[in-house]
């Protein structure tokens, strides 16, 4: 039961940071996102920073927790983690070009479809990353 729990809240927060990072500008609407400016303005260049960080520990978190803290890496189990990097470069390629000072902009077509995207690959990578290590776990 205390596993399930665990597995359950780990699920639980990693949605919230989906929601955090998909919603944390406003590219598409300026009634749509912001959500980086809950802790006030001076703090989201940090929370763009805590978001992805936070949802790569819970991602890892997870698949620890269903595998009893067994977890090996092989296809399995590296496949999602590559993919979730990936949606996750893609949903931030904005905070990564403003902290490197690369200057690049996306016209509004790509983050509509970076944002219907993310969370539903993360979610998927995010499940099927867990199910992997419970899987690999039991055998």
């Amino acid at each position: 039961m205390q596993i399930k729990f665990k597995t359950e809240a780990l699920a639980f927060l990693f949605g919230a940071l989906v929601i955090m990072l998909n919603f944390g500008d406003d590219h598409t609407s300026p009634i749509i996102g912001n959500l980086d400016t809950i802790f006030g303005i001076r703090l989201w260049p940090v929370m763009d920073v805590i978001y992805p960080l936070a949802s790569i520990l819970l991602f890892l978190a997870y698949g620890a927790a269903k595998s009893g803290g067994n977890t090996k890496l092989n296809l399995k189990t590296i496949l999602p983690i590559a993919v979730y990097a990936v949606a996750l470069i893609l949903i931030s390629v904005d905070d990564i070009s403003e902290v490197l000072n690369l200057g690049v902009k996306f016209p509004e077509a790509y983050w509509i479809a970076a944002m219907w995207l993310y969370p539903i690959i993360s979610f998927f990578a995010f499940f099927s990353y867990g199910q992997a290590t419970e899987k690999q776990a039991n055998n």
